[in-house]
């Protein structure tokens, strides 16, 4: 079963992220089994793309937890989690009627795919 999570406009500028399977199904390591295969629709401006992408269950849970602070406070801010890969960089000027939508969907997200092990496992500490 897929889960997703819209942002923006169905026609105008969005992101969409449809998360559709585990990457590594028998694994059940933070590791390993973390791993989700997903499709990522966005258009922004003239832009329009659609492409397959490898994300990990615990940064939906990041994300999620950072959307649920800009809900509550009307402020948010993150640092990227990843170094040395290739970014496109786009705008969504939305205002904050999208959030409690898209935090249920992302909720729908976590519990369809939830994070397995922790970084702390035995299995992990192995490697």
């Amino acid at each position: 079963m897929s889960r997703a999570f819209h942002i923006g406009g169905e026609s105008a500028e969005h992101v969409a992220v449809e998360v559709v399977a585990r990457e590594h199904p028998d694994q059940s390591d933070y590791w390993d089994g973390n791993w989700l295969t997903a499709w990522i629709d966005l258009a922004s401006g003239p832009f329009r793309g659609k492409y397959r992408a490898a994300l990990r269950a615990e940064e939906f849970v990041h994300f999620r937890d950072q959307l649920q602070t800009l809900f509550e406070s009307g402020r948010a801010q993150t640092e990227p989690f990843f170094d040395s890969h290739n970014v496109l960089y786009f705008v969504l000027e939305l205002d904050q009627s999208f959030l409690p939508d898209v935090l249920a969907e992302l909720k729908g997200v976590i519990q369809e795919f939830p994070v397995v092990g922790s970084p702390h496992d035995k299995a992990a500490q192995s490697r």
